[in-house]
C-alpha cells in the first residue's frame, strides 16, 4: 500500500502545491482590496467606467462637469469658467490617454454589482453615506484580481515553455507573492492588466516562433491590439520586441501570408479607433519627460535606485559570456544550461532594456512615475529571475527542484523585504480620512447654485464617494472665482500638517490619568493637527480664529511638534522634486508643489501661492477644519467684490 501511495503523493505534489500558492495568492489580493480607499486615479479610472454605463463611452463628462486628471496644457480660451481642456480627452469628448479595456471591466463589475451613474441633483447634496466605502472600494477592484490571477496562470505557462516547471513555478510565486505584484494586482486601473496582456503577447510570440500556424498569428494580432487597448507604451514595446526577433518568424513555412492575416486583425482592432476617437492629435501635443530632464543621470536614476536587480543582471550576463567563451569556467552542467538559453536570456534582456529607453524617451511627463516603469519591466524580469533559478537547479530530482525554486523566490522576497505576507499595501488613501470627509460633508445643506472644488485630484476621489459634483480647483479662471455670485465651497486636502508623536501623546495621557486608549490619543493629536494648520493658514493671509484650547497643554504639543513638521515638509518637497516634473516649480509647501504638477507647462509660479486662482474667495471664507480628513473645507457665501458678467453667463449656459 505504501509503495503505491508514495509515487502518487510524488505525482500530486506540483499540483498541490501549485493550487497552494494559487490560493494564497488569491487570498492575498482579497484581503488586500478593502485596507484602503480608492486614491485617486482609481477614483477617476472609476468616474470613467460610471460614465461608461451612463453613455456608453468612456466619456469627458460626469455629473454635469468635464472631468479633470491631467496637467494642463491646452488653452481653452472661449470657455469663462474653465482656462483648460484636459489633454487625457480628445477634443472628440472621449479618453484618449488611457486604454479602454480597464475601464469597460470596471464598468462591467459595477454593473455586476449594482452600482450605476450618480443623478445630478439640485441642490448638491451627499448621495452615498460614508457606510458604502467599502462596497464603493471592493467593486471596481474586483477586476484587478480576476486579471491578476488570469495572469499567474499564465505566467506559469509561459515560465514552463521557456525553462521547464521549475521556472513556471518559480514564476508564479514570484507573481504570487511580491508585495508590489500583489498592489498591481488589486488596483481599479490598468495596472494587472498591463501585466497579464504583457505576458499573453509574449506567449503567443513564442508559439509563433515555435510553432508558426496560422492560429498562432491571429492570436499574436489578437494580443497585440488587446495591449493596446489596456497599455499603449507596452504596444510600442512589444511591437519592437517583435520587430527585433523577426529573423525567427520568417523562418516558418509561409509565414508572410500569415504575419499579414495577423497584423490585418490588429489593425481592424487599433485603426478605426484611432481615427475615430481623434487619438492622434491630442497624443502629439503632449509633453514628453525627456524634455525635462537636467542631465543624462536622469535616466540613470531608476538603476542607481535598485542596485540588487542591477548586480544580479550583471552578474547574468557574465555568465552568458562565460558559458559561450569559456564554459570551461563553469561546470559542465551549468555551462550547458545557460547556453542553451542563452538567446531566450538575451531576448528577455533586450525586453527589458527597449522598455527601459522607451520610457524615458516616450513617456508623458504626467506620467513620469517610477512605479509604472517598474510595471511594464515586472514580466520579463521575472521571467529572467525565474529562468536563472531553474538553470541553477536543472539536473536535480524535479519535486525537489521545484520545491527548492519556489523557497528560493521566496526567500529572495523577504531579503529584499517585498513578501507580502509581511508587508502592507503601499496605497495611501486612508478610509478613516474619506468617512471623516463624508461625513462633514453630509451635516451640511448646500443652497441652489453652489460650486464645490476640491485640491487636484482628491476632486476625484470626493466625487466618487460622496455623488457631490466635485471640481478640480486647477483649471478654473480666477476671474470667474471673482464673479461667481453663488456659494463656492473649496475643499483643501494634501496639507503639511501633521499629528504629534505617539510616544509623547501617550505620555501626556498618562500623566492627566487618562487611559491610553487609541480614542484617548486621537482626540489629543487632533486639535495639534489644527493648530498647525492654522498657523499655515494665516501664513497665506487667511483669516481664522485661533483654536479654542482648554489646557495649555495643546499649545506645548503645537510647539513641540512644529520642528518635526518643519523637517518632514523638506522631506517631502525634496522627495518630489527628485521627479523631474516638481524640479521647476517654486513652491514652498507640498500642496503648492503638487499644484505645480498640474501647472507645469503653464507659468506656475503665477499661479500658486499668493497667485491662487481662488484665493481672494479664501481669504473672506468661513472655515471648517476636519482634522480627521486632514481637509479644510472653506465656504465662500459670495464674491469678495462686485462682478456679476460672468456668473451670469454661467448660471445662464
Amino acid at each position: 500500500m505504501s509503495a503505491l501511495t508514495l509515487p502518487a503523493c510524488s505525482r500530486l505534489l506540483p499540483t498541490i502545491l501549485f493550487a497552494a500558492i494559487l490560493f494564497c495568492g488569491l487570498g492575498l489580493r482579497i484581503s488586500w482590496m478593502n485596507k484602503s480607499a480608492l486614491w485617486c486615479d482609481e477614483a477617476e479610472s472609476s468616474i470613467n467606467a460610471l460614465s461608461v454605463l451612463k453613455t456608453g463611452l468612456p466619456v469627458w463628462t460626469y455629473l454635469g462637469l468635464p472631468i479633470y486628471e491631467n496637467t494642463l496644457t491646452e488653452p481653452w480660451e472661449e470657455n469663462p469658467e474653465y482656462e483648460f481642456r484636459d489633454s487625457t480627452y480628445s477634443h472628440k469628448g472621449v479618453v484618449v490617454y488611457h486604454g479602454w479595456l480597464p475601464i469597460y471591466s470596471i464598468a462591467a463589475s459595477q454593473f455586476l454589482f449594482g452600482m450605476r451613474p450618480d443623478p445630478l441633483v439640485s441642490p448638491p447634496r451627499v448621495l452615498h453615506p460614508a457606510s458604502e466605502i467599502d462596497f464603493r472600494t471592493f467593486v471596481p477592484r474586483v477586476p484587478a484580481v480576476v486579471f491578476s490571477i488570469l495572469c499567474m496562470l499564465v505566467l506559469y505557462r509561459l515560465g514552463c515553455e521557456l525553462g521547464g516547471r521549475v521556472a513556471g513555478f518559480c514564476a508564479l510565486t514570484l507573481l504570487a507573492f511580491n508585495a508590489q505584484s500583489v498592489d498591481f494586482g488589486i488596483q481599479a486601473r490598468y495596472y494587472s492588466l498591463t501585466l497579464l496582456m504583457n505576458a499573453v503577447s509574449a506567449w503567443c510570440l513564442l508559439k509563433v516562433i515555435r510553432r508558426g500556424g496560422l492560429s498562432d498569428f491571429l492570436l499574436l494580432g489578437l494580443a497585440a491590439a488587446t495591449l493596446f487597448h489596456t497599455h499603449l507604451f507596452s504596444t510600442i514595446v512589444f511591437t519592437a520586441l517583435a520587430a527585433t526577433l523577426s529573423p525567427a518568424i520568417i523562418r516558418q513555412p509561409g509565414w508572410f501570408p500569415k504575419a499579414l492575416a495577423g497584423a490585418s486583425l490588429a489593425g481592424a482592432l487599433v485603426l478605426p479607433w484611432i481615427v475615430l476617437t481623434g487619438f492622434l492629435q491630442t497624443a502629439s501635443s503632449v509633453p514628453k519627460v525627456y524634455q525635462l530632464f537636467d542631465s543624462a543621470r536622469e535616466g540613470v536614476i531608476y538603476m542607481i535606485e535598485r542596485p540588487v536587480p542591477m548586480v544580479f543582471l550583471s552578474i547574468l550576463l557574465g555568465l552568458l559570456v562565460v558559458a559561450k567563451g569559456r564554459p570551461h569556467w563553469l561546470p559542465s552542467r551549468l555551462a550547458g544550461n545557460f547556453a542553451g538559453h542563452a538567446l531566450i536570456y538575451m531576448a528577455l534582456l533586450f525586453w527589458m532594456i527597449i522598455t527601459y529607453v522607451g520610457f524615458h524617451l516616450l513617456m508623458p511627463a504626467a506620467s513620469y512615475f517610477l512605479e509604472r516603469l517598474t510595471l511594464v519591466l515586472w514580466i520579463p524580469y521575472a521571467l529572467i529571475l525565474s529562468l536563472f533559478v531553474s538553470d541553477i537547479l536543472r539536473g536535480m530530482p524535479k519535486n525537489r527542484a521545484i520545491l527548492l525554486g519556489v523557497a528560493a523566490m521566496i526567500v529572495f522576497l523577504m531579503v529584499r523585504g517585498r513578501f507580502a505576507f509581511f508587508e502592507e499595501t503601499w496605497i495611501s488613501s486612508q478610509k478613516q480620512a474619506i468617512a471623516a470627509l463624508t461625513n462633514a460633508l453630509s451635516e451640511r445643506t448646500f443652497e441652489e447654485g453652489t460650486r464645490i472644488y476640491a485640491t487636484p485630484n482628491e476632486h476625484l476621489t470626493i466625487t466618487y464617494y460622496t455623488g457631490l459634483p466635485v471640481q478640480s480647483v486647477a483649471p478654473v479662471r480666477r476671474s470667474f472665482f471673482e464673479s461667481y455670485p453663488d456659494p463656492v465651497v473649496f475643499i483643501e486636502l494634501q496639507l503639511d500638517g501633521i499629528f504629534p508623536e505617539k510616544e509623547r501623546v501617550v505620555a501626556l495621557a498618562e500623566s492627566r490619568g487618562w487611559p491610553p486608549t487609541e480614542e484617548v490619543l486621537l482626540k489629543l493629536s487632533l486639535p495639534v493637527w489644527s493648530g498647525i494648520i492654522t498657523e499655515q493658514l494665516a501664513k497665506r493671509g487667511i483669516a481664522t480664529e485661533k483654536l479654542a484650547t482648554q489646557d495649555a497643554m495643546f499649545d506645548n504639543l503645537i510647539r513641540e511638534t512644529i520642528p518635526r513638521f518643519e523637517k518632514q515638509r523638506l522631506e517631502w518637497i525634496a522627495d518630489m522634486r527628485a521627479n523631474p516634473l516638481f524640479r521647476a516649480v517654486p513652491a514652498g509647501t507640498v500642496n503648492d508643489l503638487w499644484l505645480g504638477f498640474f501647472y507645469r507647462f503653464v507659468d506656475p509660479e503665477n499661479r500658486i501661492g499668493p497667485n491662487l486662482n481662488i484665493l481672494p474667495r479664501l481669504r473672506t471664507a468661513n472655515i471648517e477644519l476636519v482634522p480627521l480628513a486632514k481637509a479644510v473645507i472653506f465656504t465662500s457665501p459670495e464674491p469678495p467684490r462686485s462682478g456679476q458678467d460672468i456668473g451670469e453667463m454661467i448660471k445662464s449656459r
